[in-house]
């Protein structure tokens, strides 16, 4: 038996795992992991983030670009009407 979507509650959550979501999300859409951490604000450290100083940001978009495609996905609904759950704020 399905679950009424008045029911379901949230765990709590904070902006932060938002930042979570997002990287773990790059790293399974194939991003690499430097420029996921780059998306995220991150700086390279080491010996790299002093030489390299190339700023990467066709990469950088093709990755946020790569990651609002696979959102809008979520939030659009599947034509054959899939398993959607509309969510209704308190």
């Amino acid at each position: 038996m399905a679950k009424d979507p008045a029911k379901v509650t949230l765990p709590e959550w904070r902006l932060h795992d938002l930042r979570r979501t997002a990287r773990t999300g790059l790293s399974k859409l194939g991003v690499s992991p430097d420029i996921g951490e780059m998306v995220l604000g991150h700086a390279i450290g080491g010996i790299r983030g002093v030489y390299d100083r190339y700023g990467f940001l066709p990469e950088k978009r093709a990755a946020i670009e790569k990651w609002g495609s696979h959102v809008m996905g979520l939030l659009s609904p599947p034509a054959d009407g899939g398993k959607v759950i509309t969510m209704v704020r308190r």
